[in-house]
């Protein structure tokens, strides 16, 4: 049996997206993230988290409006508004660390959303794409072992520091609830061993 899964990812042809206006000589939040999800194993920020400001940039088409409801320029760190995490708290909340942000945007309010919900086994090392660094794996093509997915919704893998997975149910409940910027055009393989 194949099991489908996404990665959890926005549109950024048809939507805008944020990055983070970071200051010179900071880490950005995309590195911070990254270096949390290798060297803490995705583990929650601590009390030294520092709300970041992240500025709106404009869609391929050159259009700049904060309908989204995701984005994922910043992946493994996102941004979600307030009506994606009300609408999906079930799911969100468990799963990561959400965490204020400053924005630009008047009306709609932001949230950042790091996850925390790591699967252990869930790595095909025989079937996957990768190179072996001195800190970790550099993963080109993943393939999952779906027998070992336990979660239903979103998960992240210990092998891998920028990814975050999603399954058909979490696609779903996105669709069922109208959320604007969520992409899914393809699906990766989780094979049954």
């Amino acid at each position: 049996m194949k099991t489908k899964i996404y990665l959890l990812n926005s549109d950024l042809s048809d939507y805008s997206y944020f990055i983070e206006n970071c200051p010179k000589g900071q880490e950005d939040m995309q590195g911070r993230a990254m270096d949390r999800a290798l060297y803490h194993h995705w583990q929650p920020f601590g009390e030294e988290y520092q709300p970041v400001t992240m500025e709106l940039y404009r869609n391929y088409y050159g259009k700049k409006n904060y309908q989204l409801d995701i984005s994922g320029f910043t992946a493994p760190f996102y941004v979600l508004s307030e009506r994606a995490l009300e609408a999906l708290s079930d799911i969100f909340l468990p799963r990561g660390q959400v965490l204020p942000i400053i924005t630009a945007s008047k009306r709609k309010k932001f949230w950042g959303y790091f996850p925390t919900n790591v699967l252990k086994g869930c790595f095909d090392k025989e079937k996957s794409i990768y190179k072996q660094w001195p800190n970790g794996l550099m993963i080109e093509h993943v393939v999952l072992i779906a027998d070992n997915i336990t979660d239903e919704y979103l998960f992240t893998i210990e092998e891998d520091i920028r990814r975050v997975f999603v399954t058909e149910k979490f696609k779903q409940r996105v669709e069922e609830a109208g959320l604007l910027a969520f992409t899914f055009p393809d699906h990766l393989v989780a094979e049954t061993s």
